[in-house]
C-alpha cells in the first residue's frame, strides 16, 4: 500500500513541477516583440517643452539576455519617422526588460524599464521620464 502511495506522490509532484515550469517559461517577455514600436510619454521638466517619443524599429539578440534596439528619441516635432536610427541596449534580469541609450549632444544617458505590457519608466539623466506604447496609426509604415 506505501509503495503505491509513494507512486501517486511523485507523479502529483510531477506534475506540479511541470505547471511552474510552463508558467515560467511563458511569463518571461519577448523584448523582440514587447518593444518594437511607437511610445510617447513625458519627462519631469520645469518648463519647456516636456513631451517625448520612441521608436523602437527592430530589436535583434545579441547574446543571451542581450538585445540590440534601433530607433529614435526626440521631442514628437522633432522625431524622424525614418527607419534606423541609434542603437540601443536592451537586456533583461529576473524577467525585467531594461533599455538604455544615450541622447541627443547633451550625451545625456536614457534608462529605462519595462513595466507591464505597454509602459516604460526610468530616467533621462536624473529626470524621470514614463512612456506609454500607442497603436500605429494610419498611414504608418510597418
Amino acid at each position: 500500500m506505501t509503495n503505491i502511495v509513494r507512486f501517486y506522490l511523485a507523479i502529483f509532484g510531477l506534475q506540479i513541477l511541470l505547471i511552474a515550469a510552463a508558467t515560467f517559461s511563458f511569463a518571461q517577455v519577448d523584448p523582440t516583440k514587447a518593444l518594437v514600436g511607437t511610445w510617447e510619454g513625458q519627462i519631469e521638466i520645469a518648463r519647456g517643452n516636456n513631451a517625448r517619443t520612441l521608436i523602437i524599429n527592430s530589436v535583434k539578440a545579441k547574446g543571451e539576455g542581450e538585445w540590440v534596439a534601433r530607433g529614435r528619441y526626440n521631442q514628437p516635432d522633432l522625431i524622424s519617422k525614418e527607419s534606423g536610427g541609434q542603437a540601443m541596449s536592451v537586456s533583461s534580469k529576473d524577467n525585467d526588460v531594461f533599455v538604455e541609450f544615450v541622447s541627443g549632444n547633451a550625451k545625456s544617458p536614457v534608462r529605462l524599464k519595462l513595466v507591464g505590457d505597454n509602459k516604460l519608466e526610468g530616467t533621462v539623466s536624473d529626470r524621470r521620464i514614463k512612456f506609454e506604447k500607442v497603436a500605429p496609426k494610419a498611414g504608418d509604415a510597418k
